[in-house]
């Protein structure tokens, strides 16, 4: 078993009580340009504990909200043999510290993201007058 480093003992206490970043996973999407791609993005938000945001970089993402199975009592059981992605994770980025939302635009449903693409395209017209 890996010695425990004082970062790693910081970043315990830090998340000590928050379990947010284990109850989800996150990946990058290519923004859409297509119907096709606005079309999918409506199929994923038609599922349930299916998110997709836009961040504060305009990058998209489509979020699963799904507990990570080492997840105990909010204690990870792996942590000093955690992936990487966790070792990694920014803790400066935590919801649950910094009180910031970390997306611009969120989409819980299909229905969100449809009146989006509507006022989106309404404001395309009013801007080429």
């Amino acid at each position: 078993m890996p010695k425990k480093t004082k970062t790693d003992l910081e970043n315990k206490n830090w998340c000590a009580g928050c379990d947010a970043c284990c109850r989800y996973i996150a990946t990058e999407l290519d923004k859409p340009t297509t119907k096709r791609d606005y079309d999918n993005i409506i199929w994923f938000l038609l599922h349930e504990n299916v998110g997709v945001y836009i961040d504060w970089d305009n990058d998209w993402y489509i979020e699963f909200k799904t507990p990570c199975r080492a997840l105990k009592n909010k204690l990870c059981l792996i942590y000093q043999e955690r992936p990487m992605m966790c070792q990694e994770y920014d803790q400066a980025e935590c919801t649950h510290h910094n009180h910031e939302a970390p997306e611009k635009i969120y989409f819980h449903n299909a229905d969100e993201f449809k009146k989006y693409l509507n006022t989106n395209k309404k404001n395309k017209k009013k801007n080429k007058k």
